[in-house]
C-alpha cells in the first residue's frame, strides 16, 4: 500500500466543499467526505488503476458529486493535490 499525502490546497478546497453542500442540506457535507475518503481509500491501494490526465498527474472521479481528485504516484507515495469540481477551469486543477 502508498503512503497517501494530502497537500493544504486540496484539503481546503475539500473543506469548502464540505461547508457548501452543508448550508445546502445538513448531512450533504458528511456524505461528500464519505464518498471523497472512499476515493482515497482506492487511490491509497491500487494508485496506477486510474487515468493519467497530464504528466504525471492522475484523476479518480467521485461517483455523485461533480468533483475528481487529482494526484501523482511518487515513488511509495500518494500526493493528492487538488479535491477539484469539474465545472471549473481545468487548467487550475494542475496548479500546486
Amino acid at each position: 500500500m502508498y503512503r497517501l499525502i494530502v497537500k493544504p490546497r486540496a484539503i481546503n478546497m475539500a473543506k469548502d466543499a464540505y461547508q457548501w453542500y452543508e448550508e445546502k442540506q445538513p448531512g450533504l457535507g458528511e456524505l461528500f467526505l464519505s464518498e471523497l475518503k472512499n476515493c482515497y481509500e482506492k487511490i491509497e491501494t491500487w494508485p496506477a488503476a486510474y487515468t493519467e490526465v497530464k504528466t504525471s498527474y492522475r484523476q479518480i472521479v467521485l461517483k455523485t458529486y461533480p468533483y475528481v481528485v487529482v494526484f501523482k504516484i511518487i515513488k511509495e507515495d500518494v500526493v493528492i493535490y487538488a479535491v477539484f469540481h469539474t465545472s471549473r477551469n481545468p487548467r487550475k486543477k494542475f496548479k500546486k
